[in-house]
């Protein structure tokens, strides 16, 4: 249903997570001026192809926009959809973490210095908006019940 808030919650997290599948999450330069780039399909020189994949990474960010779909579509199951939601802020969360733990192994075996795009706060963005959906969901889930108790 289009007309729910969380629907729209949803459907811009789906965006935002489809969006990390493009392009570069952050540029990555050491010290003789080499440029590398972190994103979807692993860490390689910035023009290059990417010469380690990042599989969990990988992974977490093909499956978040695919949960927020499913869950769109599950309004009449509100339970489940409130588990997936959960489900995709939790793995937005810890897409964060893992792009920090790249970027720190990176750091420690490269000697690396980072320069952030603005896709890099996406995932934060992402989760925040699974939270609202989440909160929003929740909030239609105790009207239905409290029309439940008034039969």
């Amino acid at each position: 249903m289009i007309q729910r808030i969380q629907t729209l919650y949803l459907i811009a997290a789906a965006v935002l997570s489809g969006l990390l599948m493009t392009g570069d999450l952050m540029l990555l330069t050491n010290n003789t001026g080499t440029l590398f780039s972190m994103g979807f399909r692993g860490l390689g020189e910035a023009d290059g192809d990417p010469f380690q994949p990042l599989w969990p990474l990988t992974v977490i960010i093909a499956v978040v926009p695919l949960l927020a779909l499913t869950a769109i579509f599950l309004y009449r199951k509100r339970s489940l959809q409130m588990r997936l939601t959960m489900m995709i802020l939790l793995l937005s969360i810890g897409t964060l973490i893992l792009g920090a733990y790249y970027v720190y192994m990176f750091d420690r075996k490269l000697d690396v210095t980072m320069v952030w795009k603005i896709k890099s706060i996406f995932p934060l963005v992402t989760a925040i908006l699974a939270w609202l959906a989440y909160r929003g969901i929740l909030k239609d889930e105790m009207l239905v019940k409290s029309y439940d108790r008034l039969r």
